[in-house]
């Protein structure tokens, strides 16, 4: 490839890494920013089962003792 093609294709890359990088950081930051969703009124905590657990094996050691 001629040195003058492959600079201007080299400087196309670059250009093209320095946008995506931008939109890269712009979608992070709105992510970021986004509020966080509420809790319903009605909806129980166990969104996650390890918590689910944890509270039964709890209640189930109190229960022993």
């Amino acid at each position: 490839m001629h040195s003058a093609a492959s600079y201007d294709l080299m400087q196309a890359r670059v250009a093209d890494m320095h946008h995506q990088a931008q939109r890269d950081a712009l979608a992070r930051a709105a992510r970021a920013a986004r509020p966080a969703p509420k809790q319903q009124p009605g909806q129980r905590m166990f969104t996650f089962p390890a918590i689910a657990v944890r509270r039964v094996l709890t209640a189930l050691a109190a229960a022993r003792s």
